[in-house]
């Protein structure tokens, strides 16, 4: 059974078309997939693993915005 995620939820877009992703559960197995059959970009895991699917799909800009932040907060 797919579940769509609530738009209220953080959850980025696919990196690839930009479409919202979707959960599905399968036996013992969660996996969050692009809606898009074509991206082919999915995470699978015991638990529905939004924080790698956030990891993998932000854009390179935000990545590095982010590191440089927390570096910031190490030194201060």
């Amino acid at each position: 059974m797919v579940l769509q995620i609530q738009p209220n939820f953080p959850c980025e877009n696919c990196i690839k078309c930009g479409k919202r992703p979707q959960v599905e559960q399968r036996k013992q197995i969660w996996t969050i997939t692009c809606p898009d059959k074509s991206c082919k970009n999915l995470v699978k895991g015991k638990i529905a693993d939004f924080v790698t699917w956030n990891r993998l799909n932000k854009k390179a800009a935000d990545l590095v915005a982010a590191q440089s932040l927390e570096t910031l907060k190490r030194t201060a």
